[in-house]
C-alpha cells in the first residue's frame, strides 16, 4: 500500500509530447474541415507554446510517481 503526502504536495506530471500530439491530431482535422481554419490557426499557436515551454523546461531527475511506500506489517503467530 502506498500514501501520498498531503503535506508537500507535488505539481502534475504533464507529458508535454503526448500533449503537442494530441493538438497536432485536432489541428490536422480542423484543417480538413472548412470553417474551421481559425481554430487550426490557434492550435499552431498552442503547439508552439508546448514547444517553447518544454525547451524552457529542466529534465526532471525525481520519480514520476511521488509516493511513499510503506512496509506491510506482518504478525508472527
Amino acid at each position: 500500500m502506498f500514501r501520498i503526502s498531503r503535506h508537500r504536495p507535488w505539481p502534475p506530471a504533464i507529458d508535454l509530447s503526448t500533449v503537442r500530439e494530441t493538438l497536432t491530431y485536432m489541428r490536422d482535422d480542423a484543417r480538413s474541415i472548412p470553417g474551421l481554419e481559425a481554430l487550426a490557426q490557434s492550435l499552431d499557436a498552442a503547439i508552439a507554446e508546448v514547444d517553447a515551454t518544454e525547451d524552457r523546461l529542466q529534465p526532471h531527475t525525481a520519480s514520476p510517481i511521488a509516493s511513499r511506500f510503506l512496509p506491510a506489517r506482518f504478525r508472527s503467530i
